[in-house]
């Protein structure tokens, strides 16, 4: 196949990069910035229409977009050009230039907010806690009306907490940083009852390739999670174990804003097309442990 990743210096889109490229014709675009300091400019999209143009990907994967729940409350502007905006342009290329192509985008679960019931299926109702979580959200209304109105092939993933090698951010890191700075106390937001559905970095690649494979690309929505629910201080305590960490850890009792409460995903849609989580949490943390150890300076 030829495929188009794009975000690929990204955490995901690096690793489908590295996985997809073995047995296929992969290409990448990704905008090396500042995030949240430069808007895109006109002429990188136009060197991704190009690419789409004289390929005819496949499939394009887009792993492209912001993260940063903090930085969507301060500039949603530039969050809503990168999470929907930038979407919604690739879409206009794929029905211009490449109508075949099945387009994959990599949404998040932040679209669900907190609900009321776990675990979450795709049909619980969205309900966004910041401007992130909307313009995930928008994005993926956008694909479905795209799929709908000009049958294009397209499909969201809502993926929930991914981490694992790579990844330089977020809970797991900043608790390996804390770790290693001496000190006998740690401290974490929250009150350590907060709840999160932990997906490893090899289980998702493997479910995109499932989907490439599988899916219908009708504009349906899939979620993307291991299925277990896992509570912040016990996991805390896992990976202080395994990082060899033998301090306090406290928490703060402080919620940052957007960020939601529990999460455990249904992912028996995804299933039903031959998808299964293969990484337990204790063996992913471990192998995020002994990567980080080779990839972070002291």
């Amino acid at each position: 196949m030829k495929i188009l990743i794009t975000g690929y210096l990204g955490f995901i889109g690096n690793a489908c990069t590295g996985f997809f490229s073995e047995n296929n014709e992969t290409s990448g675009v990704d905008l090396v910035r500042d995030e949240f300091k430069t808007n895109l400019p006109h002429s990188d999209f136009e060197n991704t229409r190009k690419l789409i143009s004289e390929n005819k990907f496949d499939v394009i994967i887009n792993c492209a977009g912001s993260s940063n729940i903090a930085k969507s409350f301060e500039d949603p502007e530039t969050d809503f050009e990168m999470n929907t905006g930038y979407v919604q342009k690739i879409l206009a290329a794929i029905k211009e230039l490449s109508p075949a192509t099945k387009f994959i985008n990599l949404s998040s679960a932040a679209v669900y907010g907190n609900p009321n019931i776990l675990p979450i299926h795709e049909t619980t109702p969205a309900s966004p806690l910041s401007p992130y979580g909307a313009h995930k959200l928008l994005s993926e209304q956008i694909i479905t009306h795209y799929a709908e109105f000009f049958k294009l092939k397209a499909l969201s993933v809502r993926i929930f907490s991914a981490y694992g090698p790579g990844l330089k951010r977020q809970f797991f890191y900043d608790l390996y940083t804390k770790f290693r700075s001496g000190n006998n106390l740690v401290e974490l937001s929250g009150t350590g009852t907060e709840s999160r559905d932990f997906i490893f970095i090899s289980d998702i690649v493997h479910a995109v390739e499932v989907l490439i494979e599988k899916a219908a690309f009708n504009g349906e929505i899939y979620n993307l999670a291991s299925q277990q629910e896992s509570f912040i201080k016990p996991t805390a305590k896992l990976f202080s174990e395994i990082c060899g960490y033998s301090g306090e850890i406290k928490f703060t009792q402080h919620q940052f804003e957007g960020y939601p409460l529990n999460w455990k995903a249904d992912v028996a849609k995804l299933k039903a097309l031959g998808f299964t989580p293969k990484i337990t949490l204790e063996e992913g943390l471990k192998q995020y442990y002994n990567w980080l150890n080779n990839n972070t300076q002291p």
